[in-house]
């Protein structure tokens, strides 16, 4: 019989608060690409899982939450590329104005 998990007693592990910190930020450049100065939405949107990068390779394993999905490298070197990729893409791709 296998038991219930324990709530850690600090309230939520640190992973979990970096998740929603990066998902919000990037809605947030979702919304601002769509609404206004697409450069900066995106911007916002690759800076937001280069957050999620950053907390990946900081926190241990047992308390990464919601970011842990394969292992530790693997999920760092996914999320680099893809925030490396998003911001070069915003910065490299040219305006459409005539």
């Amino acid at each position: 019989m296998t038991q219930p998990s324990v709530p850690p007693p600090g309230g939520r592990p640190l992973g979990t608060v970096a998740f929603t910190a990066a998902v919000l930020l990037g809605a947030f450049g979702v919304v601002l690409a769509m609404t206004g100065p697409w450069r900066q939405g995106v911007g916002y949107l690759g800076s937001s899982v280069l957050i999620a990068c950053l907390a990946r390779f900081a926190l241990p394993d047992r308390m990464a939450g919601m970011l842990r999905v394969r292992r530790k490298a693997v999920d760092v070197v996914i999320l680099a590329a893809l925030g490396l990729g998003v911001v070069a893409l915003a910065l490299v791709v040219p305006d459409s104005r005539p």
